[in-house]
């Protein structure tokens, strides 16, 4: 390709050497980007034929030349593109390069050298390593587990990957960096489908009282229902009521129907905030004590 080309490919950005290589000199490239002139020069090797603030875009494409050919974008750039919305901010912009491949750090941006490089998906032109790589990748620059939860609870909710996937994509994966994601990936295996239903299981497996819950398992005589947590020989049902999906527009009256059919069937429904599962679990758990010892009592 030649300069315009290159330059019409690449979001307005070039390298060093393909600016090179489609004929400008070094005393060419000096000039463009001296003072008061048109482009800008980004990085040690990189321009930019423009001047001014980059978009997105065009910060995504500067760490994708940086890295060199083949390189995948892979974290928040990849999860986002893929439509997730738990993706905190102010992340670094992670590329992923062969294993063979030297290649620094930059502030804002993450190069990580891996053995295979993962499959790629062409998001607008930019290559996005497939989501479960994505979500591992994130994940490992976090340091909340809520935050991490959330994350990879919301990648199987929304069907963008599997419990099953998110373990394959674990083997190889550094341990280092991946404690908190393979915490949150055992939660999801075990039914959890949100970081407040896999803190409701945390508070849970203290008790002394209570056995493991069904988590997210449809019930067989209420047709149509998932609740978050049940057990079935107390008739009790806790369902984490977040203001997203029980409390906004036709939300709340959905919600009153169904816990109508869910009591002419005989079921006790515990409704509790993700609030109150961090800021109150010791009374969160008791009172879920108290309604599975009283739910027994009434099927005895």
């Amino acid at each position: 390709m030649d300069l315009s080309q290159t330059l019409a490919a690449q979001d307005g950005l070039i390298t060093r050497a393909q600016a090179l290589a489609c004929g400008m000199t070094d005393a060419a490239l000096q000039h463009a980007a001296g003072p008061g002139r048109r482009w800008q020069r980004l990085r040690p090797g990189i321009y930019a034929a423009f001047t001014g603030e980059l978009t997105e875009r065009q910060r995504l494409r500067v760490a994708l030349l940086h890295a060199g050919p083949d390189a995948v974008l892979s974290g928040a750039a990849a999860c986002t593109a893929a439509g997730l919305r738990y993706v905190p901010g102010n992340q670094p912009i992670i590329t992923l390069v062969p294993n063979s491949r030297q290649v620094i750090n930059l502030t804002g941006v993450r190069v990580v050298r891996v053995r295979r490089l993962p499959r790629v998906r062409y998001v607008a032109g930019l290559p996005m390593a497939e989501i479960d790589r994505a979500v591992l990748d994130l994940c490992a620059c976090l340091t909340s587990l809520r935050d991490v939860r959330a994350l990879t609870c919301e990648s199987v909710q929304r069907n963008r990957t599997t419990p099953e996937r998110l373990v394959a994509a674990l083997d190889g994966f550094p341990r280092r960096g991946s404690r908190l994601a393979r915490r949150a990936i055992s939660d999801v295996l075990l039914g959890c489908r949100s970081a407040p239903e896999c803190e409701l299981h945390d508070i849970v497996g203290r008790s002394r009282v209570l056995p493991p819950p069904r988590l997210n398992v449809p019930l067989v005589d209420v047709s149509g229902v998932t609740p978050d947590a049940c057990w079935p020989e107390a008739r009790l049902i806790v369902e984490v009521d977040s203001v997203e999906h029980h409390q906004l527009g036709l939300a709340p009256e959905r919600t009153q129907r169904r816990h109508a059919r869910l009591a002419a069937a005989g079921w006790v429904v515990l409704p509790i905030s993700p609030r109150r599962l961090r800021d109150d679990p010791v009374g969160v758990l008791r009172e879920i004590e108290a309604a599975y010892i009283a739910g027994l009592a009434r099927s005895a």
